[in-house]
């Protein structure tokens, strides 16, 4: 059970941080900034989602 858990957090910290990641990216744009630290966030969520696709593909198979 503990590695579902794992599983499933991480994908969930992967969606959040995609999501925050559009949505500096978006206010970057209206403002006209540099996206820097949107680039970053979304380099995390998405590296949260293949660890837990990874951790899942272990899991199940």
């Amino acid at each position: 059970m503990g590695m579902m858990i794992g599983i499933i957090t991480g994908a969930i910290i992967g969606v959040v941080l995609l999501f925050i990641s559009f949505i500096l990216f978006w206010m970057g744009k209206r403002k006209q900034e540099e996206h820097r630290y949107a680039i970053w966030v979304m380099v995390a969520g998405l590296l949260a989602l293949i660890t837990s696709g990874s951790n899942a593909l272990k899991y199940f198979l």
